[in-house]
């Protein structure tokens, strides 16, 4: 799965929020695909159990470098009950291509719909360490709402994920995942108050005639009183 090989040795990365997605820094010139992926929130809060968040996305590569996505994020919360949150338009420009190391930079801009929320433009360096066998990305996140509404400066956010690849019956990939958000970077927030959950992950592809089916199931356990306790997180991808 070329859109997600990541890690758990960095506790410590909303609004900010990657919604549960780490992306590979890799291009593949040509690869287009539809994804729907999305979280589930448990917790003994009201204001947080059974909260969703879903995310409809698709994506072509036009180039060996160049890569543009369009995303639908749609939430179900206590206080907005399935509702339309935002249109996210990005791109992403692969900078360095090695066998062991990878790197990008990547750009969106997200049309905020939700209340009355700014929208929000956003950053990311992308970056992965591969062998044959295990694979380490890390997503260093930056997000800042704009226009008139906007009331936070920069927030960061760090997000992680390493896979030992093909561990079970040379099929499934197994791993582990988190994310991370500490704040404005000029306010960083109490340990308390950040948001960190991490967890595990596993994941698998299925090919059939010209079509890729991949997918991939997790479980993130919470670490702080500003997070969920725990959130069920899956994705789905159909590569063609």
């Amino acid at each position: 799965m070329k859109i997600k090989h990541i890690i758990f040795f960095f506790l410590l990365a909303s609004s900010v929020s990657a919604h549960h997605k780490i992306y590979s820094p890799r291009v593949e010139e040509g690869r287009q695909s539809l994804e729907w992926r999305g979280h589930f929130d448990i917790d003994e809060r009201e204001s947080m159990e059974s909260a969703h968040h879903h995310v409809f996305e698709t994506e072509y590569s036009w180039t060996n470098f160049w890569q543009s996505e369009i995303e639908l994020h749609v939430s179900d919360k206590q206080d907005s009950p399935l509702d339309w949150e935002k249109t996210e338009l990005q791109n992403q420009m692969q900078i360095f291509d090695y066998q062991n190391f990878a790197g990008a930079i990547y750009f969106s801009y997200n049309f905020v719909s939700e209340g009355d929320e700014a929208d929000e433009i956003e950053y990311k360096y992308l970056n992965e360490f591969a062998s044959d066998s295990i694979s380490l990305i890390s997503n260093f996140i930056f997000e800042k709402q704009i226009g008139e509404d906007a009331e936070s400066s920069t927030e960061f956010a760090l997000s992680n994920y390493i896979v030992f690849k093909k561990l079970v019956y040379d099929f499934l990939d197994f791993g582990f995942i988190g994310f991370s958000e500490f704040g404005e970077l000029n306010n960083i927030k109490v340990f308390s108050e950040q948001k960190h959950q991490y967890g595990l992950q596993f994941e698998s592809t299925v090919e059939f005639n010209d079509f890729e089916f991949d997918y991939s199931l997790g479980y993130l356990h919470g670490f702080t009183n500003a997070s969920a306790d725990g959130a069920l997180i899956w994705n789905f991808e159909i590569e063609f």
